[in-house]
């Protein structure tokens, strides 16, 4: 027996769909992030941009820096724990699509399909249901269309 690759343990398995998938999130997640990291520093801003007493620039700028201390760090760690979270969850819909292009693939080459599996977290559980359903009824169909021998007939044709 020979050894197979073990496909399971890649986490990525489309990697054109899964990054630009993880890619797309992080963008529109860096925009909102940077709405919500520009709507916590504007009263701040706000006050430093218009005001010239020196005892309300002081407690503004101190909130100012404890802002830009405390807030990039977080957002930075989680975009990141996000940018893996997309990875793992993509994992879950690329890992279950490439099983049913293969899949496809032989039923289009008329090769009889593997069988269909899906790990337990992945999705389209119902889709690998069909796909088995359609894969054993072709199998089905493939035996009994399937070309006898020259010179034995069928069952039941004996004459």
């Amino acid at each position: 027996m020979g050894a197979t690759e073990d496909r399971r343990r890649t986490r990525i398995v489309d990697r054109q769909f899964q990054l630009g998938l993880a890619v797309r999130l992080l963008l529109v997640l860096t925009a909102l992030f940077a709405a919500g990291i520009g709507l916590a520093f504007l009263p701040s801003i706000y006050v430093l941009a218009t005001t010239n007493d020196l005892k309300s620039l002081e407690p503004a700028a101190a909130e100012f820096l404890v802002l830009h201390k405390r807030l990039w760090p977080a957002a930075l760690l989680s975009l990141a724990g996000i940018f893996f979270y997309v990875i793992l969850f993509s994992h879950r819909v690329a890992g279950p699509v490439y099983r049913i292009d293969t899949i496809l693939r032989a039923l289009i080459e008329d090769r009889d399909p593997p069988v269909v599996k899906f790990r337990d977290g992945d999705y389209f559980h119902p889709t690998a249901a069909l796909l088995k359903e359609l894969s054993e009824k072709m199998r089905a169909s493939r035996r009994i269309t399937a070309p006898r021998p020259s010179g034995n007939p069928p069952p039941g044709d004996a004459k």
